[in-house]
């Protein structure tokens, strides 16, 4: 039987818990607040189970669709088999950068990244592999035996975007033994970390049950909802300082394009708008009767609330307004890029300051620095 400090989060500030008293009732594990505002587990169980869990079944279906799309390439190559797979990549690509916003849980204890997407990728390696005749391996070859720059996404880039890609299809059985290892490694991954979340897999417990509160043995719901804010803290500041700054060279060192994950498909732009639209999606839900983290900023600030959620549009729009690809514009429109760029740090300054301290979320400092590079 769940106990009554069970329920009650463990970490809100003196406002907030002024603002959301929490009524718990033992054994039922139900949550309710007075004056309307939703409590830390409401908002977890409806995030979760809106957002959260569809995203990562969105992913296992596109990378399964990715896994089929390259067998078919394969058994028979044609221009049009290899546009509709590269179409599938950048499907699968995108949802998968839309669950960054959601890198807790299963994906990390798995170190799913490691296996789906580590820049910068080994071409040198890559190349050597399917150059070498009678070259052949396997999804659990590649899962055990290969360094994480000659799997993922960017190795599949890199094999589906090469300019004889459809040379290569047609007439190297070891291009085709790698580049499908590759898609049923992402196959089985992104289902394993599906089944996780909704099974529990190894983890005997379904993980959305556990993270929400929902089990007998769960995670207080005041730490999950801070490691969701950590998430979206770690993820602006990786955009901001990580990749914008160090391509747009301000941090000193000059540009530097290698910044920016990928090459072969131009897929900068996109990687940028899906990772946005999954923090957009995490903070205020999706749709006006849903619940993100917004719904426990509001009762708290009205106004911080309400510039997050204008910073967030905003930065989409001036994704929208770039003339791609990004490597492109940064050399040739750099105004643009800048333009961009500020807005993504006012997002990174509004979350590592405002949303951290309304919500008693604890970050290092150097995590929680939201002051630009220019």
């Amino acid at each position: 039987m769940l106990s009554l400090s069970s329920l009650v989060p463990s970490k809100l500030p003196p406002l907030a818990a002024k603002l959301l008293p929490v009524l718990a009732i033992a054994g039922l594990g139900a949550t309710a607040c007075v004056g309307g505002a939703p409590a830390d587990k409401e908002v977890l169980i409806v995030l979760t189970d809106e957002v959260v869990v569809p995203t990562y079944q969105q992913l296992a279906d596109d990378s399964a669709e990715l896994d089929g799309k390259v067998a078919a390439l394969c058994d028979s190559p044609s221009e049009a088999a290899l546009e509709d797979t590269r179409q599938a990549w950048r499907s699968a690509r995108a949802s998968w950068l839309q669950t960054r916003a959601m890198a807790f849980g299963p994906v990390m204890d798995r170190r799913s990244e490691s296996l789906l997407d580590w820049s910068p990728t080994d071409t040198e390696a890559m190349d050597e592999a399917v150059a070498d005749a009678g070259f052949s391996t396997t999804a659990n070859e590649v899962r055990n035996s290969y360094s994480a720059g000659r799997r993922g996404f960017g190795a599949i880039e890199y094999l589906l975007f090469r300019d004889d890609a459809m040379e290569a299809a047609s007439g190297s059985p070891e291009y085709c033994t790698y580049l499908l290892a590759l898609t049923q490694l992402g196959r089985e991954e992104t289902a394993g970390i599906l089944v996780d979340w909704t099974e529990g897999g190894e983890l005997g417990t379904p993980y959305q049950d556990y993270f929400t509160g929902r089990a007998s043995l769960s995670l207080i719901p005041g730490d999950a909802v801070e490691e969701v804010v950590r998430t979206q803290v770690f993820l602006i500041r990786d955009i901001v300082h990580m990749r914008m700054a160090m391509a747009l060279g301000l941090r000193g060192d000059g540009p530097d394009l290698t910044a920016i994950p990928g090459n072969a498909a131009d897929n900068g732009l996109a990687d940028l708008r899906n990772e946005l639209t999954g923090m957009q999606r995490v903070y205020e839900g999706l749709s006006a009767d849903s619940l993100g983290i917004s719904a426990l900023i509001r009762p708290l600030s009205e106004e911080t609330d309400q510039r997050l959620r204008e910073q967030l549009a905003a930065a989409i729009q001036a994704i929208d307004k770039v003339e791609g690809p990004l490597r492109v514009a940064i050399e040739e429109r750099p105004d643009q890029v800048h333009a961009l760029y500020d807005r993504l740090a006012e997002i990174q300054l509004t979350m590592a300051t405002e949303v951290v301290s309304l919500l008693g979320v604890s970050v290092g400092f150097s995590d929680t620095d939201g002051d630009t590079m220019r």
